[in-house]
């Protein structure tokens, strides 16, 4: 059950990445863009939470702060997102997301949480590094904005760190959703505030847009609950290569369907990922 979760969340990693391109299209890439795209999607996310947890919102501590920490991050990567699609296509995005996914909580979950480190782990990683190091496509880099790109690594990193952080200590640890619930609200605050003291107004959004914010709220919201319900049960250095082996997979398929035609290399390198995928879950 708890593979088919993390399957299912690598799927709309996948899709997510598609609503925020397509966002990104319509509505630039400036840091007004950014705020506004974070302030409406955790807006919805919340609601999901919201009523996916009955309508019930339990607090600790802990919990708060672990989730204004989130929120933090969260809203540096929406930035250096937005700011990253400028010169990556979909699959070449996903490459810098997932890694920085894959690599931190893996090493979180072994150096402090003590997880085993095998021969399996092992490959997984450098499966899926060979599928990075392949992945990469002429004429879709920019060093001016090698910056973001750096910064996307570390902040989708720092996501898997914080949730295995939250989900290690269930003594202090509130459940999933109610997390989750807490996590968007302290990005719509932060948004709020940021608006209200630099536009002196909150944004709005187009219908077309709110269609764009609606599915990135429900794939990154209905992932990142599959993947902290996944954390009780699984250690980070298992879980987090099989969301970027998942993704990177999935990614490219997409790309293929929307007929961008990403290159023979990065087919393969989606397939090695794929298999580095299968390997970690036997």
């Amino acid at each position: 059950m708890m593979y088919g979760l993390l399957a299912a969340a690598a799927l709309l990693f996948a899709l997510q990445f598609l609503f925020n391109q397509q966002y990104q299209k319509s509505r630039g890439d400036g840091t007004d863009s950014a705020v506004t795209l974070s302030l409406y999607m955790h807006g919805i996310s919340f609601l999901i939470m919201l009523v996916l947890n009955g309508f019930k919102l339990s607090i600790t501590w802990f919990s708060v702060l672990m989730a204004v920490i989130y929120a933090a991050v969260v809203l540096g990567y929406s930035f250096a997102s937005l700011k990253a699609f400028k010169t990556a296509n979909l699959s070449v995005f996903s490459i810098f997301a997932m890694l920085g996914g894959m690599l931190l909580p893996f090493a979180y979950g072994v150096i402090f949480c003590k997880e085993e480190f095998n021969l399996a782990k092992a490959a997984c990683v450098i499966l899926i590094g060979a599928a990075t190091a392949m992945s990469f496509e002429k004429g879709k880099k920019n060093k001016g904005n090698m910056k973001y790109y750096l910064a996307v690594f570390v902040l989708n990193g720092m996501v898997g760190v914080i949730s295995k952080m939250h989900q290690s200590s269930p003594e202090l640890a509130v459940d999933s959703r109610s997390f989750m619930a807490t996590v968007n609200i302290c990005v719509v605050v932060f948004c709020i505030a940021y608006q209200l003291i630099v536009n002196k107004k909150i944004s709005r959004v187009s219908l077309k847009e709110l269609a764009y914010v609606s599915g990135y709220a429900v794939c990154n919201g209905i992932g990142n609950l599959f993947c902290l319900i996944a954390l009780v049960s699984l250690p980070a250095s298992v879980q987090f290569p099989i969301i970027t082996g998942g993704t990177m997979f999935f990614s490219t398929a997409v790309s293929i369907i929307r007929k961008e035609k990403p290159s023979a290399r990065t087919v393969v390198a989606a397939l090695v990922a794929f298999a580095a995928t299968v390997l970690m879950m036997f």
